[in-house]
């Protein structure tokens, strides 16, 4: 017994009277339609997937970069204002970033009297009375432009 071949191309000629030798291409043009509708869609969702974490890591981006203006502009209150200074209630500081700025509250400070004591021959000296050993700097609570601002609760602290 003779296996069948798969395709016999003499009997569709010899049928047909001429030659075709694509006759069935016309059942495939709809599977390779089909197949780069899919390849199509499937390049879709790797670009969407990939325009939203760029999009997340661009809006963290912007977060860090006026967390860290921030960061600074505190910084730079306790050092031209003075600890002191800031503890007293004396100056206030504002915090600006781009167009959005709020102003920072009054640091909570907790003060003790610091006495050092001296080394065989050296006087003992007492530090003025008010002497800060500790300090918390805090954004706003409660302040909607720190919280767009910042993200999260708008709240960011410096202490010591």
């Amino acid at each position: 017994m003779k296996p069948a071949p798969f395709f016999n191309m003499a009997k569709s000629y010899k049928a047909q009277g001429s030659p075709q030798p694509h006759g069935n291409l016309r059942r495939q043009r709809g599977d390779a339609l089909l197949e780069a509708l899919v390849g199509i869609v499937i390049a879709t969702i790797m670009g969407l997937g990939l325009s939203y974490s760029a999009s997340r890591m661009m809006v963290s981006q912007r977060y860090v970069a006026a967390q860290n203006a921030v960061l600074e502009q505190m910084a730079n209150s306790l050092s031209s204002n003075g600890v002191s200074n800031l503890c007293s209630g004396t100056s206030s500081t504002t915090v600006t970033v781009g167009s959005s700025s709020f102003a920072v509250a009054i640091p909570t400070c907790t003060t003790a009297t610091v006495q050092v004591g001296a080394i065989s021959g050296l006087t003992a000296v007492t530090l003025p009375t008010g002497v800060v050993t500790s300090m918390t700097f805090v954004t706003p609570s409660s302040n909607t432009a720190a919280e767009n601002l910042i993200g999260g609760d708008g709240i960011m602290t410096i202490s010591q």
